[in-house]
This record gives C-alpha cells, structure tokens and sequence, in this order.
C-alpha cells in the first residue's frame, strides 16, 4: 500500500511490517460447510476446525495489537486538543494511553471534518491568489518587500493544513481499530464456543496430567507472544509513518525542480504549494512516527533539522524567487530527504534485528504448543464421544 503526499492525499497511510507467518491451519471453517450439508460435523471435526482457527487468528495477536491501537488513537486526539502542540510534547507515548475520551469513540463528526478539509482548502486558495495579486512570482524585490506578509499568511495555512494531516491520521487508525476489533471479536466467540465443546466433554476436569501441563505452558507461551504482539503493532505504525513521509519528501523536491522552467505564474504558485503539502505532510507524518516509538531514538533526524525544514516551508513562496535561496531550499529539501529515507533504512533493519526475530520465536513456540494440545485434547474427545454430532450452541455475536 502506498501514498502520495500532494495537496489532495492523505499522509498516514501505513504498511505492514512484515513478519515470518508461522504456518497454522490447514483448512478454514469454509471448508466444513459443504461437509456439513453432505456430512453433520461430528463433536470431533468441530473442536478441530475451532483450534485451527483459534491458532491461526491468535497468531496475529488481535488483542494486544488492538489494545495498542486504540492508545495510539487517544494520543492522535490528545495531540490535536492541545491546541497547537506536538505529538512529542506528550511523554506517555503509544504505551501510556489506554482509554479514548477525549472524541466519542475517537471519531470527528462527519461535519467538523469536512468543515477542517474546506478551511484548510480556503485557506490555500487565499494564499495563492494573494501571491499572484502582489506579483513576486518573477520579481525579487517585490518578494523581499512582502517577505514577512507572506510568511505570516504561510504559517495561518499550514496550520489549517496540520489539523488536517492529523484529523486524516486519526481517521485512518480508527479504521485500523476497527479491523482489529473485528478479528478480536471473532477470536472472543471461538473462545466461548470451544469452551462449551471442552464443558460438554471434560466436566471441568482435565483429561490427563500432559494435558494440564500443556494447557499451562500454552498460557505462558501465549503471554509472551501476546506482549510482543502490542510492541510489533507500534513499530507497524512508525514505520508506515516513516516510509510515507520519505516519500513525500521525495515528492517535494521532484516538485521544487519543476519549478525552474515554469514561466507561468499560476503553474509556478501550484508547484510551490504542492512542494509545501509534501513536505508539511512528511513533517506531521515523522513527528507522529517518533511519537509512537516514544523510547527509541530514531538517528539520522534531529530537531535542528525539522525546524530548519519548517522555517523552510514558511518562507518558501518568496525563497522560490531568489535563485540562491531557491538552490539553498532545494537542498535543505534533499538533505532531509536522504535522512529520512536512512531512518526507514534503519528502523527496518533494527526490527528485523530484534522484535521481528523475538516474536517469530514466541509465535512459533505458542502454535507448537497449542497444536501438541490439541492432538493430545483431540485423543480424548475421541475416545470419549467418537461420533457425536456436534449442535453449534447459541452465541451472541
């Protein structure tokens, strides 16, 4: 998946981290409806099918991840009720927010976000036609007398566009609650559902001392994965954050260069905005990508550098006039740029390193277990109820 960062895309699309799939089911519930319409599904085939299922889905650890994204919806809008403050101003972080208040169920009123997006656009337009009125698309002098009138009309539109970068963030973690908690959902019911097929075959009582031995060891195992789960979710959001601001830096200085041999003034102003949308956008994406990883210094970006690529943007429509400063913009463009794409580098790399690693082995670990206790539990059941159909119970969705 990936995402532009011009005037009209949103800046927050993240990607996968990818991790080793620890191999789990080999047939899905799809599988057993056209059994079931041929053959009842015996109370054996149903705790089978459950388990597969219940590995498969344990195996993306749906609870802690959730548990994550929600806390990193609640920093989104705690950031964004400061009024004006940074995602990093908050030294909780991602792991330190575990309620979502301050917006009912984190979500903007369909209005208020469309009124942020008419503002922000507004306040575009207005920018552009003020440039063209005072006429120092192609005139120097005129754009150092306007220097700071201009930069004071920058700095009013690239806030309007900040609470729009941020209002899109919190819409798309949202979305990636939302996802979560359906895969939650679904694992809660296989949950109920097993434990009345393990009720109606066990009477509370387990079958064999290696059974509650590997019940044991599966919890443990399950824990472990489970805490590495939330920490996987974290550097899934950085790292999106990350990869979708080196692209839109990168997307900024292919927009500066056009601006050279553009002779037309309207084009020109176009280009320039759309240089000043890219980089803003990477600069709300990278601020937002350190603050999900609030304990890890990501190298090769400072602050320094951040507040020399704001100051940047803020005088960028009068710079573009000056071939010199022009020249010193587009490098102070590059530079960043480079960096950025070496902190992807970086954070990639590092993850592979450590958490990828930790977590293949917790998650390969937990699915042995729970595919040794299910033979062991699947031997019982068969001994006890070898062909008893099995009636799905009722269970609220």
């Amino acid at each position: 998946m990936t995402t532009g960062m011009g005037c009209s895309s949103s800046v927050v699309l993240e990607e996968e981290i990818p991790h080793t799939t620890t191999p789990v089911a080999t047939r899905g519930p799809q599988q057993f409806v056209g059994a079931q319409i041929n053959h009842p599904e015996t109370v054996l085939d149903a705790y089978r099918r459950m388990d597969e299922e219940i590995c498969a889905l344990e195996s993306t650890t749906p609870g802690p991840r959730l548990a994550t994204a929600e806390a990193w919806v609640e920093l989104l809008n705690g950031a964004k009720a400061r009024d004006g403050k940074h995602f990093t101003d908050d030294q909780e972080g991602v792991t330190g927010r575990l309620s979502n208040e301050s917006v009912p169920n984190g979500v903007m009123p369909t209005n208020d976000r469309t009124s942020l997006i008419d503002d922000s656009r507004k306040e575009m337009v207005k920018v552009r036609e003020v440039v063209l009125r005072l006429d120092i698309v192609f005139n120097q002098l005129k754009a150092a007398q306007q220097e700071e009138f201009v930069a004071r009309l920058s700095r009013a539109a690239m806030d309007q566009e900040a609470e729009q970068f941020r209002e899109e963030m919190i819409d798309h973690a949202r979305q990636r609650v939302l996802t979560l908690q359906a895969s939650f959902e679904r694992l809660k019911r296989l949950y109920l559902e097993q434990d009345y097929v393990l009720a109606m075959v066990y009477n509370g009582r387990y079958g064999s001392p290696v059974e509650q031995r590997l019940d044991g060891e599966l919890d443990a195992a399950r824990e472990v994965r489970d805490r590495l789960g939330g920490a996987v979710e974290q550097w899934r959001i950085a790292g999106g954050l990350l990869r979708a601001a080196a692209k839109g830096l990168h997307q900024t200085v292919d927009y500066w260069e056009l601006l050279r041999p553009s002779k037309d003034a309207n084009e020109t102003v176009r280009l320039a905005l759309d240089a000043r949308t890219s980089c803003h956008g990477a600069l709300v994406a990278l601020e937002a990508a350190q603050a999900a990883l609030p304990h890890v210094d990501i190298p090769y970006i400072t602050i320094r550098q951040q507040s020399a690529v704001r100051h940047a943007l803020i005088y960028l429509l009068t710079d573009m006039v000056n071939p010199a400063r022009y020249q010193h913009t587009r490098d102070v463009f590059g530079v960043f740029g480079a960096n950025v794409s070496k902190a992807v580098h970086w954070l990639h790399e590092c993850y592979d390193e450590t958490l990828r690693q930790d977590y293949d082995t917790a998650d390969q670990g937990a699915t042995l277990l729970a595919k040794t206790l299910r033979e062991e539990r699947l031997r019982y059941i068969g001994s006890k109820v070898p062909n008893k159909i099995y009636v799905k119970p009722a269970i609220g969705k």
